[in-house]
């Protein structure tokens, strides 16, 4: 998979631009928002779309 243009992050449901994206999964990223720096609580954004029921 290539890389996503951004993730979210689920605490605080922010776009997250900095990310480093390491053989099709999110090896390090960092919230600019909230600071939020655990891979496993962001999404890519069609996550999200099927999270919400969109």
């Amino acid at each position: 998979m290539a890389s996503p243009e951004y993730l979210i992050c689920l605490e605080c449901e922010t776009p997250c631009y900095v990310f480093e994206w390491e053989d099709g999964k999110l090896s390090e990223v960092l919230c600019q928002a909230c600071g939020n720096d655990d891979p496993d609580q962001f999404a890519l954004p069609e996550d999200i779309e099927e999270m919400s029921g969109a």
